[in-house]
């Protein structure tokens, strides 16, 4: 069966035929539409004209015309009357869709050859239209005093038609002939318009898609530069993302070679002890036994420093993701302060030590992302407990700066301390400080400065008030997205 085609499949378009049908379609409105106003008024225009010279005509005639003339120059007014016209020698055929004619009273005085016998007009001064024997006449009338009668003439209004029609047509008939060559035209420009376009899609379609280098197109037009300079954005995040996967990878088969070799020693040596030989003596199976004991404990430590590892690891990795700001919410910082202090406590006990809280009584929003902040009130407390000896110090403050524009978190201890040229590295993924005796992935404050990067905030190493390490965080309270 042939698969039916989807939505999306339905809705897809073609930029190339949407812009010739568009602009064929509007182009052709904008001639039609000039078109037809030039039809009214060449109209308008035609019957102004005609209507002058019937006036005109009438005038003319009046003058030359009178009842004298009928009596004494009947010669002359034959020839007027074109009574001649009749014969072969007529000159125009629009002749014959003229007259004139003189009533006086209901008697027809005078007429033209081709003018009917009944009345041309209602006897009325001016301008009026009237249907005789089937045909529609425009005619003027006067009217004359001092010979009393009614002078018309008048005209088919075919005549006026035809002239509209000719007219109409002289600009319909370019605009006929020249239609085929602007779709061939509007057709040829929007292909060639759009070969930028094409051109791009070729490209792309024809990447591997492990290629991420930056598209580059010197003759694309400004449009395509704007799709251009989106795509080697996106190619970039994709590539950062591509990167950001194999360093995960990389470090995780890394550091997890070391403790998971160390495992199967552990393992093997755990099997080995199992196995204890019925002919040994009692001495040498307590030995056995506590070996055991040794190799599960072992076991149980590697075990937990793995996990650790892998948590700081897949910490990281969510670290290192696009975080969309906009969805920062606003953070009473100190209920995260609690909270983080809360989930040590058990720590604080058994190491003896004694934790000072010097956080603010007042709420203090920070527009921020709480999981992150609460994975870096962790780290660093996680961190000054490890580092910290027994019976030691740490303190934990948090509060506003002086104009309130920042929130400063700390942490102090009485720990050893790093070394002034060792605290710029301290970021340094997988660094660790060789003996502080303290195991450990490196990777707690390489995680702690990306939660601070993500959230446009800074931090320093310094030595603390008992001789240990002080770390400040300083958090604008407003982060643009």
């Amino acid at each position: 069966m042939r698969n039916k085609p989807s939505e999306a499949s339905k809705k897809q378009y073609s930029i190339k035929r949407y812009l010739t049908l568009n602009l064929t379609f509007w182009a052709l409105v904008m001639t039609i539409i000039p078109a037809l106003v030039v039809y009214y008024e060449a109209g308008h225009e035609v019957e102004e004209i005609f209507d002058a010279n019937l006036a005109q005509s009438s005038r003319v005639l009046k003058g030359l015309i009178t009842k004298e003339s009928i009596h004494n120059k009947q010669q002359t007014l034959d020839s007027l009357s074109l009574q001649e016209s009749s014969s072969s020698s007529y000159s125009h055929s629009y002749e014959r869709k003229l007259a004139f004619q003189i009533w006086e009273e209901s008697t027809l005085i005078i007429g033209s050859p081709f003018a009917p016998n009944t009345s041309l007009t209602d006897f009325n001064e001016g301008f009026s239209s009237k249907e005789v024997d089937g045909d529609e006449w425009r005619t003027f009338t006067l009217y004359s005093k001092s010979d009393n009668w009614w002078l018309v003439v008048a005209e088919e209004t075919e005549i006026r038609q035809e002239l509209v029609n000719e007219i109409v047509q002289s600009n319909l008939i370019p605009i006929l002939v020249f239609v085929p060559l602007l779709i061939i035209l509007v057709w040829f420009i929007t292909k060639r318009g759009l070969m930028p376009l094409n051109r791009l899609s070729t490209t792309v379609k024809k990447r591997h898609y492990r290629n991420l280098e930056k598209l580059e197109d010197e003759k694309a037009p400004l449009e395509v530069n704007e799709l251009l300079l989106e795509l080697n954005n996106l190619f970039d995040r994709l590539d950062e993302a591509h990167q950001r996967e194999r360093r995960f990878v990389g470090d995780a088969a890394h550091e997890l070679r070391t403790p998971l070799a160390s495992l199967l020693i552990h393992a093997e040596n755990a099997i080995d002890d199992s196995l204890i030989d019925p002919d040994l003596s009692q001495e040498l199976k307590e030995q056995n036994q506590a070996e055991l004991q040794t190799s599960l404990y072992s076991m149980k430590k590697g075990i937990s420093r793995m996990t650790h590892l892998v948590n700081q690891l897949l910490a990281l990795s969510r670290t290192e993701g696009q975080l969309d700001k906009a969805q920062f919410e606003n953070l009473d910082i100190r209920l995260l302060c609690h909270q983080a202090i809360s989930f040590e406590e058990d720590k604080f006990a058994q190491k003896q030590q004694t934790f000072i809280k010097d956080v603010c009584t007042k709420s203090i929003n920070l527009k921020a992302n709480a999981p992150l902040i609460q994975s870096l009130l962790r780290n660093i407390i996680d961190n000054a407990v490890r580092y910290t000896p027994d019976q030691g110090k740490i303190k934990l403050s948090c509060h506003h700066d002086e104009h309130k524009q920042n929130v400063i978190i700390s942490i102090a201890d009485s720990g050893p301390g790093v070394e002034a040229e060792l605290r710029s590295r301290i970021k340094e993924r997988f660094f660790r400080v060789v003996g502080s005796g303290q195991q450990g992935s490196g990777l707690g404050l390489s995680i702690v400065d990306k939660i601070v990067q993500i959230h446009n905030g800074t931090w320093d190493l310094d030595e603390s008030e008992w001789g240990g390490l002080l770390i400040e965080f300083k958090f604008p309270v407003s982060i643009n997205g």
